[in-house]
């Protein structure tokens, strides 16, 4: 498999590029280039191979600017291959006839997925005009650190697991879950050889070539090391919303609600004190009466406990079921009013003569409140 990591030497012999660069005939050419691609596959960092991807398309695809630009619009995973197509000309000078016919009919499906990509990439920075700066401290040490499990599971020993090496490296929010980007990159390598291996004919060349490169795992590996990565995206997923601080919304004081409802605390002339206004929340119905315009009010909620009280106003009430009657003797009517059951009330309010008129909005400095049901 590709590294990952950078190495200061090869485990294996590199291939004389020079020499490659003079062979002439197609068919030799073909024989050398299938020869290098083992070595390419196990020694070369993916991200080598994506950076000379970009070299390759200026100096060796022959395409307009216009397809250059849109297939670096890509995502670096879809260079996986053309990327070491295109690292063995950039060392070599040519490139077999069947690779350039492969790559140049993958070209308008570049295009297509890179302009997408260039169009959603614009879009995010319409929404998000200023990108908080990611600090990296541990994310390279997870990364190498990963590598070296995966290694270890493909050579068949023994592998540590990314719950465990959470533990021991802790990384930012944010490298997180670049970490859990770049594994699913590497995944998504194995999942195409997972796909590949079950085509049984009419297979490309770069299937063909794909299986040859990971020929050295067989079934039961791949499906040990698909598991492996499961388990830790699984890991990374779980660590990440074990980390999220959860914020408790604090219960807003009942008294600062109603802060501002202006209200008459108490009339004397009718020996009546209004009830406290944190009873409305909550509350089915409120009777107010109005001192001064002589009004006794019902405000009133179609559901059972929807009023409440938002600034200087009662909030929730049905205009259909709440209105407001003028008393003609208050002296005598209030209280009654204030003694009776719910139902007794509706019924002894109901026989008062008058026009049912539309409650206020806002409850005034000249209301008492009188009832809470």
């Amino acid at each position: 498999m590709a590294k990952s990591k950078k190495r200061s030497q090869y485990l294996l012999a590199e291939p004389n590029w020079a020499a490659l660069s003079l062979i002439e005939n197609e068919e030799e050419r073909a024989k050398a280039f299938q020869q290098t691609q083992y070595w390419i596959h196990q020694e070369i960092a993916n991200k080598e191979t994506y950076k000379e991807f970009r070299v390759w398309i200026k100096k060796h695809s022959g395409w307009d600017k216009k397809s250059q630009t849109s297939v670096l619009g890509n995502p670096d995973w879809r260079y996986l291959t053309i990327g070491q197509y295109a690292y063995f000309q950039n060392k070599t000078g040519w490139m077999p006839q069947r690779c350039k016919t492969w790559i140049n009919n993958k070209l308008p499906d570049l295009i297509a997925t890179g302009d997408k990509e260039i169009a959603e990439k614009a879009l995010k920075k319409k929404v998000v005009a200023i990108k908080p700066k990611i600090i990296r401290t541990q994310l390279p040490d997870f990364l190498a650190a990963f590598d070296e499990m995966l290694d270890n599971l493909v050579e068949g020993k023994k592998a540590g697991t990314v719950e465990g090496l959470l533990r021991q490296i802790t990384m930012l929010p944010a490298e997180t879950a670049e970490a859990r980007a770049e594994i699913s990159k590497i995944k998504d390598e194995y999942d195409e050889l997972v796909r590949v291996r079950k085509i049984k004919g009419g297979r490309s060349d770069w299937d063909e070539q794909l299986i040859e490169g990971y020929s050295h795992i067989n079934t039961p590996q791949l499906r040990k090391i698909m598991a492996y990565f499961d388990e830790s995206l699984i890991s990374l997923d779980t660590f990440t919303a074990s980390k999220k601080t959860v914020r408790r919304r604090k219960p807003v004081d009942p008294r600062k609600i109603v802060a501002r409802l202006r209200h008459l605390k108490a009339d004397k002339d009718f020996n009546i004190a209004s009830i406290n206004p944190v009873d409305i929340l909550g509350s089915t119905e409120v009777w107010v009466y109005d001192v001064k315009r002589k009004r006794l009010g019902l405000y009133m909620s179609e559901n059972p406990g929807g009023l409440g009280v938002h600034g200087t106003s009662i909030t929730g009430y049905s205009d259909k079921l709440s209105y407001e009657k003028t008393l003609r003797k208050p002296d005598e009517q209030l209280p009654l009013i204030t003694k009776k059951s719910r139902k007794a009330l509706h019924e002894q309010v109901g026989k008062i003569r008058g026009k049912q008129m539309k409650v206020k909005t806002r409850i005034n400095p000249n209301m008492l409140l009188l009832k809470v049901q």
